[in-house]
C-alpha cells in the first residue's frame, strides 16, 4: 500500500494491550509512517506467558509504537480543537483518531435475547451457565457454544474453538451421553497473535506451571534462532530474533506449554498441538526428524536437549534394553520426586513463585526485564536493589518499580 505523504502526523491511540489492539498497531505503523501510533494499556498480552509478553512489545517498539503500560484511559473529551485522553494518573494525551480494542463480553448480546424469560441461567461477565456437555444447566434441551458459554477459559475464546464447540454441542443434543467425547471442550487451544513475526502460545503458562508444580516440579528450555542458518536467511527482513520455549513435565517429559516467536509460529503450535492432545514427550519429537534449515527445526532442536537432558533420556535413545531401564527409571523418579514435591512445597509457597513469574521487573537505567522469580535466585542482584532502592538519582517510575520486586521478594511464605 503507498504510503501517506501528507505533512500532519495523525496521533492514534490505542486503548487495550491484547492479540487485537497488537496487530493493529503494527499494521497502523507499517502502512502509514505519517502517524504517531501510541498504545495504552495495563499490559500488553498480559494474560500470556512473560516470554510472549516481552517479545511482543520489542516487536511493536520495533517498529515505532509508543506504549503506556500500566496505565488505564479513564476519559476522553475534547479542549477547544484538540480531543484527547486522560490516564487513571491524570495525564492526557491529545489524540486524532481513538481505536477501543479492550475485548468483549458476552452481556449485552445474551441481554438482548431475553435469556431470563427461557429460563437460562446467565451473567454478563462469563456468559451462559453450562456443563462440561454444552448444556445449559438451569433448562436441559438448550445447549451453547463458543464466547457466550461459561466453560471456555478466556484465553480459549477463539474462532476455531467455537466451531469445534458447536459441533460438540450438536452432537450432544443428538446422541445419549454415554456415546460423547468427552473433550466438547478443547484442553489445548492454540493463541496466535499475528503480528510479524508471529508470536503464539498453547497449553500452561510459566505461571501455570509453577503454581501447579513448585518452581523445581517441571523443566523449560528456550532456544533462540539467532546463530542458526535459517536466521541468517531471514536476516535480510530485519526482524526480531525468534525462538522456540517449552515447558515439560518432569521427569515424564510430557509437553505442558510453549511458547513461539516466528515467521511461522502459527505452524509450530500446531505440531506443539498435535504432540499435547496425543500425549507425546519430548522424546518422541526427537525421534522425528525435522527438515534443516526450516524455522520447524528449532522446536526439534529444543525436544532433542530437553530430551537428552538425564540420564534416562539417554538410554532412551538408545536399543529396546535402555530403553526399558530408562522407563522404569523415569517412573520410580517420579514417583519420588511427587511424594518429595507434596512434602516440600506448600501451596503457599507455590502461589507466591507463580506471583514471581507472572511479574516483571523492569529497571530501565539498568535495562533489566526480568522476572521476579529469576532475580530472586540472584542473591548480589537482590542486594544490589536493595543498596539502590532509596537512590535520589533514580526516577520515580523506577523506583516503585524496586519497591514493589522487594515487597514481594520479603513477601515469602515459609515452606
Amino acid at each position: 500500500m503507498k504510503k501517506s505523504t501528507g505533512s500532519k502526523m495523525k496521533r492514534v491511540v490505542i486503548v487495550g494491550g491484547g492479540g487485537t489492539a497488537c496487530e493493529i498497531a503494527q499494521s497502523l505503523a507499517r502502512l502509514n509512517k505519517n502517524v504517531q501510533i501510541t498504545m495504552v494499556a495495563p499490559g500488553i498480552l498480559d494474560k500470556e506467558d512473560i516470554a510472549a509478553r516481552v517479545v511482543a512489545r520489542k516487536i511493536l517498539m520495533e517498529d515505532g509504537v509508543n506504549l503506556v503500560i500500566g496505565k488505564r484511559v479513564m476519559n476522553a473529551s475534547r479542549m477547544g480543537q484538540i480531543a484527547v485522553v486522560e490516564l487513571d494518573d491524570k495525564t492526557q494525551l491529545p489524540v486524532d483518531i481513538l481505536i477501543c480494542a479492550t475485548g468483549r463480553f458476552p452481556g449485552k448480546e445474551l441481554e438482548e435475547l431475553k435469556l431470563d424469560n427461557a429460563g437460562v441461567q446467565w451473567t454478563a461477565q462469563d456468559g451462559v451457565i453450562v456443563n462440561k456437555h454444552l448444556q445449559s444447566v438451569s433448562q436441559k434441551n438448550i445447549y451453547a457454544a463458543g464466547d457466550c458459554i461459561s466453560a471456555v477459559p478466556k484465553l480459549d475464546r477463539r474462532a476455531s474453538h467455537a466451531a469445534w464447540m458447536g459441533y460438540h454441542a450438536i452432537q450432544s443434543a443428538l446422541f445419549p451421553k454415554f456415546l460423547l467425547a468427552s473433550d466438547a471442550i478443547h484442553p489445548f487451544v492454540p493463541r496466535v497473535t499475528f503480528l510479524d513475526p508471529e508470536v503464539a502460545s498453547i497449553g500452561k503458562t510459566r505461571a501455570d506451571c509453577v503454581r501447579e508444580f513448585g518452581s523445581d516440579g517441571f523443566r523449560y528450555l528456550k532456544v533462540h534462532e539467532n546463530g542458526t542458518d535459517r536466521s541468517d536467511i531471514d536476516s535480510i527482513e530485519g526482524r526480531v530474533e525468534g525462538f522456540v520455549e517449552l515447558r515439560i513435565s518432569k521427569p515424564e517429559g510430557r509437553i505442558l506449554g510453549a511458547t513461539v516467536c516466528s515467521p511461522v509460529a502459527s505452524e509450530i503450535v500446531n505440531e506443539i498441538g498435535v504432540a499435547m492432545v496425543n500425549k507425546l514427550t519430548v522424546r518422541d519429537i526427537a525421534r522425528s526428524i525435522h527438515a534443516y534449515p526450516s524455522h520447524g527445526y528449532l522446536m526439534h532442536r529444543v525436544a532433542l536437549s530437553l530430551a537428552l537432558s538425564d540420564t534416562w533420556g539417554v538410554l532412551d535413545a538408545m536399543g529396546p534394553i535402555a530403553r526399558v531401564v530408562g522407563k522404569i527409571g523415569r517412573k520410580m523418579q517420579g514417583n519420588y520426586q511427587s511424594r518429595r514435591r507434596r512434602r516440600k512445597t506448600s501451596s503457599y509457597l507455590r502461589d507466591w513463585e507463580a506471583l514471581g513469574e507472572e511479574k516483571e521487573l523492569q529497571w530501565e537505567r539498568k535495562m533489566i526485564s526480568v522476572p521476579y522469580l529469576e532475580a530472586s535466585q540472584d542473591t548480589d542482584f537482590c542486594n544490589v536493589v536493595r543498596l539502590h532502592v532509596n537512590d535520589a538519582t533514580i526516577g520515580v517510575k523506577e523506583k516503585q518499580a524496586l519497591k514493589d520486586f522487594l515487597s514481594w521478594l520479603d513477601s515469602k511464605p515459609p515452606r
